[in-house]
């Protein structure tokens, strides 16, 4: 018969939310390891430096989205 344990909401609430900050470090890892996805990162950088991009709000990107 398998055993279990109560877990209090709040508890698993912030488990599953650090475990999503832990993803997104990983994710982070795994881009900068990639050899393409730095040099993404870095032209996205160097874009950034000289002002080369476009600020939309978010209500433009839903209408895109639809």
């Amino acid at each position: 018969m398998a055993k279990t344990v109560a877990i209090p909401e709040e508890l698993l609430r912030e488990l599953v939310l650090e475990l999503s900050r832990v993803e997104e470090v990983l994710a982070t890892i795994e881009e900068l390891l990639n050899e393409e996805g730095l040099k993404r990162i870095r032209r996205a950088v160097e874009e950034y430096r000289r002002g080369d991009y476009i600020v939309v709000d978010s209500s433009e990107v839903k209408k895109l989205l639809e």
